[in-house]
């Protein structure tokens, strides 16, 4: 009875620890998209480059569907304030264009970065990341994209406590 009461503050520790990492590296990377999508969008002279790159960086917190929605927005943008980055070609083109930068942007983020440093982070490796959202967003939808890391990482704790 004394042991359970020792693990279970520890277990709990362990899983705040976790967490807080989790959301640590998040942060990075909406920084990183923040950055990515601010310097590609300046350089290509779109309007409120950096409304829309700080949107993005919040919105790339939820895995697929965030930069998708991001990118739809952008590619609106371009197309309405008529930017021209691509002369002589009409606008529905330059947001084309950007949906394209947003596609390969959204596609490296979900698919190499994110796994890397969370996968660094939690030494897990990236494909299972990969593989637990693919699963998440199959069962759960948005939610299940959103939650099926953390849930991994926790689950992952009370195993490594059920297995001592």
């Amino acid at each position: 009875m004394n042991r359970d009461k020792k693990i279970q503050p520890i277990l709990v520790d362990e899983i705040k620890i976790v967490l807080i990492n989790y959301l640590k590296t998040q942060f990075v990377l909406m920084l990183i998209v923040t950055a990515l999508v601010w310097g590609a969008l300046s350089l290509l002279g779109v309007k409120h480059a950096v409304i829309l790159a700080f949107g993005t960086g919040a919105l790339s917190v939820v895995p697929f569907f965030g930069m998708t929605i991001a990118s739809i927005i952008a590619g609106l943008v371009a197309i309405f304030d008529q930017v021209v980055f691509l002369s002589s070609m009409p606008s529905y083109v330059e947001g084309l264009v950007i949906l394209l930068i947003f596609f390969v942007l959204n596609k490296f983020v979900d698919l190499i970065l994110t796994p890397l440093l969370l996968g660094k982070t939690n030494k897990i490796n990236p494909v299972v990341l990969i593989l637990v959202v693919f699963l998440g967003t199959a069962f759960f939808g948005v939610a299940g994209a959103f939650l099926a890391i953390p849930a991994l990482l926790v689950i992952r704790i009370i195993w490594k406590h059920l297995r001592r």
